[in-house]
């Protein structure tokens, strides 16, 4: 399983290096993807379809956008707890209650998110935020220095 993941990050780390166009532009993509894919889970995935409209506001790659929301996926259920505590926090709400939501199946769930649904809307909107612009820094800084090695290799070879 561990392997698995491993493949499908660097697939997807590889496809996001070798893209074209600016890397400002591709970076504002992926991070876009990134902050959707933190606020889609309380919205059953409607969220999805900003990310088109969303994109083209603010001038990023939508192939990585795609990408950030894919890597999204990946990675969002590790901040699930996280992002309830901070939305508690922020609403001034105790978290000891929210986290268990009973495991009675899908009607229980959404009874859960009804009541607890907005503490963790608001601590994946801000998680979101902070991800985004994390990994907007992140993914420029990478490949400005994969660009950079991949002319360094180039000239090489042909020198």
């Amino acid at each position: 399983m561990w392997r698995k993941l491993y493949r499908k990050f660097k697939f997807e780390y590889y496809k996001l290096m070798r893209m074209k166009g600016a890397a400002s532009i591709v970076a504002r993509g992926f991070a876009l993807g990134i902050a959707i894919e933190f606020i889609t889970l309380p919205t059953i995935g409607l969220v999805f379809l900003l990310l088109y409209p969303l994109n083209v506001l603010f001038r990023g790659s939508f192939s990585a956008a795609l990408i950030g929301f894919v890597i999204g996926k990946l990675v969002l259920p590790i901040f699930m707890i996280p992002n309830m505590k901070l939305g508690s926090y922020i609403l001034g709400q105790s978290a000891s209650n929210h986290v268990d939501h009973g495991g009675a199946g899908f009607w229980a769930f959404i009874a859960w998110m009804k009541k607890y649904g907005l503490a963790y809307f608001t601590g994946s909107a801000v998680m979101g935020i902070f991800a985004a612009i994390v990994s907007y820094f992140l993914v420029y800084a990478g490949l400005q220095l994969y660009r950079k090695r991949k002319a360094r290799r180039r000239s090489a070879s042909v020198g």
